[in-house]
């Protein structure tokens, strides 16, 4: 049986706001301190779905919801909007209309604001002083971090803009090839070159993910280490070349779907506790990537 809609079944003591055809609520789950929902009374699945009339009162509510924020939060600004569809991040198929109040500080770099929904886009003016084959990264930082700051979106957009590619890994799962596969795909299709390394530890790596590597066309060297149960193969390398520049991530991860959003696994297994928070922190002040020449590589 399908779970009851949350937003059908609002008590009145949770109202911010009441009009005739919508209310507003605190978020559960608020961004930031004040962060209101705006939703119609009448259920609907999306903006789309809302009547003419819904979509003029909810719109005329964000003036009021507004108020009421400044009020009580005396926010800086301000981030309004609304997901349309799983693809776009809504998770209750009841339309709602999000009003996330700003402050001063609240963000290291708040510039392009809801574009940040697609982070590497984010940022436009920077991105506006790079060269035009420059890959737009969510960020400079040496360091990645996971969760909020993934390794996927850097290494796609190396993979989008390289034209060497270097991948040795310890394991290949099928479902994380599958993030990337597409964009080695292009790579070669744009003349580019791709050595790619992987090995059988612990006989994780999937044959599936190997017959898909076998797909790719062009300038391409696939190669399997065997360790025979005795040798430690344990790579976790990526290496990115373009014209006279180099990128690369060491131990990141593998190729398996859940580690893509995880921060860099292993490493801090291998090192005294003091030693590994030391590094962290030295990471985190360098603000650029090292430039690496290709000769180096």
């Amino acid at each position: 049986m399908a779970s009851p809609c949350p937003f059908c079944e609002i008590g009145l003591e949770a109202l911010a706001h009441s009009g005739r055809l919508v209310v507003a609520i605190w978020d559960r789950y608020p961004v930031s301190p004040g962060h209101a929902l705006i939703i119609p009374r009448r259920h609907c699945a999306t903006w789309f779905d809302a009547t003419a009339e819904e979509q003029t009162e909810l719109l005329a509510a964000v003036d009021l919801v507004r108020q009421i924020i400044l009020r009580q939060h005396k926010p800086d600004g301000f981030n309004i909007g609304i997901n349309v569809g799983e693809a776009a991040g809504q998770t209750v198929a009841h339309l709602h209309l999000h009003v996330i109040p700003r402050y001063e500080g609240d963000v290291e770099d708040p510039t392009g604001g809801v574009r940040y929904v697609i982070p590497g886009k984010a940022n436009y003016l920077r991105d506006h002083d790079q060269p035009p084959d420059s890959p737009s990264l969510p960020h400079s930082r040496a360091l990645i971090c996971g969760g909020e700051d993934p390794l996927l979106p850097h290494l796609r957009a190396h993979l989008d803009h390289a034209n060497a590619v270097d991948i040795a890994v310890a394991f290949t799962l099928e479902n994380g090839l599958h993030h990337i596969f597409e964009h080695l795909r292009d790579l070669l299709n744009r003349g580019g070159q791709l050595r790619f390394l992987t090995g059988d530890y612990l006989d994780v790596t999937e044959p599936g993910a190997l017959f898909r590597l076998l797909d790719l066309e062009g300038d391409v060297q696939l190669r399997v280490f065997e360790t025979g149960g005795k040798t430690s193969f344990h790579p976790k390398t990526y290496i990115f070349r373009r014209k006279d520049l180099g990128f690369a991530y060491v131990g990141s991860s593998n190729l398996p779907p859940q580690l893509w959003e995880r921060a860099s696994n292993g490493t801090c297994g291998f090192l005294p506790r003091q030693i590994w928070v030391g590094l962290v922190k030295l990471f985190r002040r360098m603000r650029r990537y090292s430039i690496i020449p290709p000769s180096a590589i």
